[in-house]
């Protein structure tokens, strides 16, 4: 009897061991922070993450268009609870669907490049390759702080800002002002133009990532925005006489799929329309059209101009 218990013990203590052995294996099938970050791939793997929710219909879709309501003389056009409310200024209304996730899409972005920030340095690769990498990064995480900044930051306060040291345990306040806000984000623009490339000297497999001078004019922009004009006029000159961008000779051409990639290029949003649900692209048109049949779009009125606006407009102009 005694035999039998020793041995039973001795079974016991090596299942045991063995489901210990089993669970402290790093999962493989999903990427975790511990099998991941390992290789040039996860590396590529990360930056493409970051330009994933560009595409998504609540970011570049016709999420962000609804603010513009709340610019100019326009009506909604139809019941729209979102844009009403920014339309008609109403600061108790929480929101939701397409004018509530313009926040949480944007800082989850801020934590993709920031991941990339801390990780991909430790990574063995081509160091060009890793440059352009982090530098790409930088300038997403520059862009999306941008737009959050200039439609929530304002004199008495910033929006919180997240940086790839922060401990995500802990709620980050917000920050003093908008002029906070905006010096992290010259910092960031800063970083992407010190490692990025040309748009000329890039593969056309990586047309539509960020570049040297697309760094260049988010920084003039965000000077503008913080009404530093010298420093906006220095690096809208520096794309400029960069040579790598001119005018195309005629305006219309600007508008023509065949010339997204033109000498007039400096940086834009990617989005290949599929017919349908995620993967559209921008809806601004099909927005902002009236409700008739227009072919992919078919026009939902959203955006429609007031009376006076129309009436504003001489009877003989064509815009009218």
């Amino acid at each position: 009897m005694k035999t039998n218990i020793k041995y039973l013990v001795i079974l016991a203590v090596t299942v045991f061991a063995s489901c210990t052995k089993q669970l402290d294996i790093v999962p493989e099938g999903s990427p975790s922070a511990q099998n991941f970050w390992k290789t040039k791939e996860d590396a590529i793997k990360a930056e493409g993450g970051m330009y994933e929710k560009y595409n998504e219909e609540d970011f570049y879709g016709r999420g962000m268009f609804w603010f513009i309501n709340a610019s100019d003389d326009m009506v909604t056009g139809r019941n729209k609870p979102e844009a009403d409310n920014i339309k008609n200024f109403n600061r108790t209304y929480i929101g939701g669907g397409y004018t509530e996730s313009q926040w949480s899409m944007r800082y989850a972005i801020i934590k993709r490049a920031n991941d990339i920030i801390s990780n991909v340095p430790g990574i063995a690769m081509d160091d060009n390759l890793k440059k352009q990498i982090i530098g790409d990064a930088y300038f997403n995480a520059g862009l999306v702080y941008f737009q959050l900044a200039a439609n929530y930051g304002n004199d008495k306060a910033g929006i919180p800002i997240v940086m790839p040291e922060s401990d995500a345990s802990v709620a980050v306040p917000r920050a003093k002002n908008v002029a906070e806000n905006y010096d992290y984000i010259i910092s960031l623009f800063l970083k992407a133009a010190d490692n990025l490339p040309n748009f000329t000297a890039m593969a056309t497999t990586d047309y539509g990532k960020a570049h040297k001078t697309a760094a260049w004019a988010y920084l003039s922009k965000v000077y503008l925005y913080k009404k530093d004009y010298a420093n906006a006029a220095k690096y809208a000159d520096m794309v400029i006489n960069s040579g790598q961008h001119n005018l195309l000779s005629n305006f219309v051409d600007v508008f023509k799929a065949s010339n997204n990639w033109s000498k007039e290029y400096i940086w834009s949003v990617v989005c290949t329309p599929n017919g349908g649900g995620t993967g559209w692209g921008s809806k601004l048109p099909g927005v902002m059209l009236t409700n008739k049949a227009w072919g992919i779009y078919n026009g939902w009125g959203y955006y429609l101009p007031t009376k006076e606006l129309f009436d504003s407009y001489e009877t003989s102009d064509l815009r009218r």
